[in-house]
């Protein structure tokens, strides 16, 4: 199946939700969705308000939160709806920290959907001291917690948690780069070290996205803030301009997602 067949499918899917809760009078939410399918909801209109929300202010996956009981329609902030959102937290942490093995990302996703637990019903990964926290569908909360017993080769625990711990946070690497513009091909450029080609046929090719936009004009200039994802490399956000040098370079600042 192609990608914009795909894409198709996904905008109809949510127009089905939106349609629902509107009818119903009911708050609709989604499955998680990336920052792809976010781009794909801000490009369309909806006859009742929504909301993004994924189990804490900067998750990059969340669920949208179609929201029936509303009057009016468009965007809105979910702060009023956070209660409802069907996500659960779940800790998981070694069950013995002296032999666990230094586990990554990917290590933990992977456990996770080797249960037969589908991507979409998963949310943001985020570690912690000894730990990480998964934001998850509530529907397998409890499938998680029982059957999440071991991620490679480390015994680990799953318990619900009713919040995260306090220092719970993403964690950043900060560049420090010299770009002759603020382009977005010379920023991505310079934050995965990528040759301006390379990046032209990435950014032509709908693999770049800019706050959950799909951006396909590598002239596009960046502004302070910008959360910029490029798929297969990663994530970073755009800080700001810290000066420029004698022959007319700019100094920029970006945060690396890690």
């Amino acid at each position: 199946m192609d990608e914009k067949k795909d894409e198709l499918i996904f905008v109809r899917h949510i127009g089905e939700l939106a349609r629902s809760a509107y009818y119903k009078g009911i708050n609709v939410y989604s499955n998680f969705c990336g920052l792809k399918e976010q781009g794909l909801i801000l490009r369309e209109s909806f006859p009742v308000p929504y909301s993004f929300y994924g189990g804490f202010s900067d998750a990059e996956r969340v669920k949208i939160g179609f929201h029936g009981k509303v009057s009016g329609s468009g965007k809105i902030a979910p702060d009023d709806f956070i209660r409802d959102y069907p996500i659960s937290r779940i800790k998981i942490s070694p069950l013995n920290t002296k032999f666990a093995e230094e586990l990554t990302h990917r290590d933990y996703l992977g456990a996770i959907l080797n249960l037969g637990i589908d991507r979409s019903m998963t949310g943001d990964i985020l570690p912690a001291s000894n730990a990480v926290y998964l934001c998850c569908d509530e529907m397998i909360a409890n499938f998680l917690c029982e059957n999440l017993t071991r991620v490679r080769h480390t015994s680990v625990q799953a318990v619900l948690a009713e919040k995260m711990e306090d220092e719970v946070k993403r964690s950043y690497e900060q560049i420090l780069a010299n770009v002759a513009s603020l382009r977005l091909d010379a920023v991505v450029g310079a934050a995965f070290h990528m040759a301006r080609g390379s990046v032209a046929g990435m950014i032509s090719g709908g693999k770049v996205v800019v706050n959950g936009r799909e951006i396909l004009q590598g002239s596009s200039p960046l502004k302070e803030g910008d959360i910029v994802s490029v798929r297969g490399f990663g994530k970073f956000r755009y800080v700001r301009e810290s000066g420029t040098t004698k022959k007319g370079r700019f100094n920029i600042i970006l945060e690396k997602y890690r």
